[in-house]
């Protein structure tokens, strides 16, 4: 196996010498496989670049089957083409599928000509000639790379289905509750997390989210945590095309439905715990490549038991706006207003963020947050009461 390993990793290597960017290679079933198998081939990808490298690949590839005395044409089809870029000097693969042709037998080249020119062999026996002959090739590398594939397959059942949610950041100003910070996470149970643009819809998938938001006496004896809410969902997303070359003014992002509850943990006088019902929106005006705002509305209603905190609607209300204005690259300014049920309880958050990189020593990217609020409900214990901030800190996700 050891040496398996060490062929696969010099071929792959010794193939990109001389080569700049993204290199392509063409790993093919170690075993012997049955004149009647689907063949299934992994097109590994490397990037010899010390930057991240994006790449796309067709849904169907055209190649050639050779014998010694005869030779076919193939099609080969994608199983999964939801990839992003690929790391620096690091490496990933897609598993394509073809048919043998009928009268495919002995050893036999595979041969592409896109998306580089590439060659393989595949050995094909009759059924009653090898005992442990496939009759289904499965992917070469889950065969050779055994931990390779078990990280493969931790990635494809786990890590990739984790997302961003609401902003994460924390922030540090004057004040009682003189510090706080947010995390939030989404994770896909079901659907579709590739963008799909040959059938015209962006991804969708029933997601749980949590988010976690804590006010913390940072200066005070002992530092003890003021508040804190804990936000639960499940939430519905389906996300539209938008194209960033697009001269529309105006482009749809989607929408997201969802059932939330918010609680602060804590029982008797000091517990608060209410559960809503939302839907949100959201468009873009202007150029994504350039400045742009984003529009993004809530409506939501409340369900079920809120005795802990019967009036908050009148300081929640019903929904909420986010207006941002920036540009992707630069600076950014979010604004999330609020206003109560009865029309003079209104709370707003202004949020001013900065992308910076720390190339030289640390390669951590972030942002410079500047956070700004005023009004009710920051804090779940006593949202009745008018709290006013500012505080500045980072932004992870803004």
């Amino acid at each position: 196996m050891r040496i398996r390993i060490a062929v696969l990793f010099a071929s792959l290597w010794l193939s990109a010498l001389g080569a700049q960017g993204l290199v392509y290679n063409l790993m093919t079933p170690r075993d012997s496989v049955t004149s009647d198998a689907t063949i299934s081939v992994d097109l590994v990808v490397m990037n010899q670049t010390n930057t991240a490298s994006a790449y796309e690949l067709p849904q169907a590839l055209a190649g050639f089957l050779s014998s010694r005395t005869k030779s076919w044409a193939v099609e080969l089809v994608a199983k999964d083409l939801a990839a992003g870029p690929v790391a620096s000097l690091g490496f990933a693969y897609h598993a394509y599928t073809f048919e043998l042709p009928e009268g495919a037998e002995g050893q036999l080249i595979l041969e592409l000509e896109r998306p580089a020119l590439l060659r393989a062999v595949i050995a094909v026996a009759e059924k009653h000639d090898v005992e442990k002959a496939q009759q289904t090739a499965t992917a070469p590398l889950s065969n050779v790379l055994t931990s390779q594939a078990a990280a493969v397959a931790i990635k494809r059942t786990f890590l990739d289905r984790f997302e961003p949610h609401e902003s994460v950041y924390f922030v540090y100003g004057s004040g009682q509750q003189s510090a706080k910070f947010q995390f939030s996470f989404k994770y896909r149970m079901f659907g579709d997390g590739a963008l799909d643009t040959s059938e015209g819809k962006g991804p969708q998938g029933l997601y749980f989210g949590l988010t976690q938001r804590s006010l913390w006496n940072l200066d005070d004896d002992s530092s003890p945590f003021y508040d804190t809410s804990y936000m639960p969902e499940l939430v519905f997303q389906s996300q539209a095309l938008v194209d960033p070359d697009s001269k529309v003014l105006i482009q749809w992002l989607g929408y997201q439905a969802g059932l939330k509850h918010e609680s602060n943990g804590q029982d008797g006088l000091a517990s608060r715990s209410f559960n809503i019902g939302y839907v949100r929106t959201g468009f873009v005006l202007g150029d994504l490549k350039d400045w742009h705002a984003i529009l993004v509305p809530r409506l939501y209603t409340y369900i079920g038991d809120v005795t802990n905190n019967p009036d908050i609607a009148d300081y929640r209300g019903y929904g909420d706006v986010t207006l941002v204005l920036g540009r992707n690259d630069g600076l950014a300014l979010s604004l999330t207003g609020i206003l109560g049920s009865k029309g003079n309880k209104g709370s707003i958050q202004a949020d001013l963020t900065y992308p910076v990189k720390f190339d030289r020593y640390l390669d951590f990217a972030t942002y410079l947050l500047i956070q700004y609020w005023d009004g009710y409900t920051e804090s779940l214990l006593d949202y009745r009461d008018r709290t006013t901030s500012i505080r500045l800190g980072f932004s992870l996700v803004r």
